[in-house]
Order: structure tokens, then C-alpha cells, then sequence
């Protein structure tokens, strides 16, 4: 179970994408800085403790609620929230991908912190 600093971070995350969608709404170009913002809710929330599955499960469910819901006004700003997504998906699997390797011996530089 992530602990509420874990959770503290993930809420932040989420109003740093709903600004950023908002942006995106307003033909603003954000595509770096919601890659930039995932990457360093990810980092935070595995320096506050929280496993890969925990942060899919908590930040992965905290994204689709928004994905889901009706109030996302344009494509633009839903195509935020699908790219945070993603990317969340793939730092997370490269991250358990990477532990795997360094349990059986095929990465033994392998850094502590997410890609």
C-alpha cells in the first residue's frame, strides 16, 4: 500500500497534467513537459517508497479516471492524459525490466532511478 507522501506526489502530478491539458487544449505544445512531469512524479514516488505495481496501480487509476470522465473538453487535451499514460506505462516497464535483468546478472551497472 503507498504510503500519503507516495500519494501527495501523484496528486500534484495529476494538477500538473490537468494544467498541462489545458494548455494542450489551447493549442499550446506540451508534449515534453507532460514526458518531464511523469518521469519526475515516478522518480519521487520510488524515492517515497513505492513500488513499480503500486504506482501503475495508484497513478494508472488517478489517469484513467481522467481519461474516462466526460469533462475533458477536446481531443488535444485528451491526447495529454493518453500520453502521460503511455509513458508512465513505459518508464515502468523499462524500470522492471531493468530489475529483472540485474537479478539475473545481465545488468550489473544498472542505475537506482527511473530512466
Amino acid at each position: 500500500m503507498l504510503n500519503s507522501h507516495a500519494q501527495d506526489i501523484a496528486s500534484r502530478y495529476m494538477l500538473i497534467v490537468t494544467r498541462l491539458a489545458e494548455m494542450a487544449g489551447a493549442n499550446l505544445i506540451v508534449g515534453d513537459l507532460v514526458r518531464a512531469a511523469t518521469r519526475n512524479c515516478l522518480v519521487a514516488m520510488h524515492a517515497a517508497g513505492a513500488e513499480c505495481a503500486e504506482i501503475r496501480r495508484w497513478v494508472g487509476g488517478l489517469i484513467g479516471e481522467h481519461i474516462s470522465s466526460s469533462a475533458i473538453p477536446n481531443a488535444r487535451a485528451m491526447d495529454t492524459w493518453v500520453n502521460a499514460r503511455n509513458h508512465m506505462e513505459f518508464l515502468l516497464f523499462i524500470e522492471e525490466h531493468d530489475e529483472l535483468a540485474g537479478r539475473a546478472g545481465f545488468n550489473a551497472q544498472r542505475a537506482k532511478t527511473f530512466h
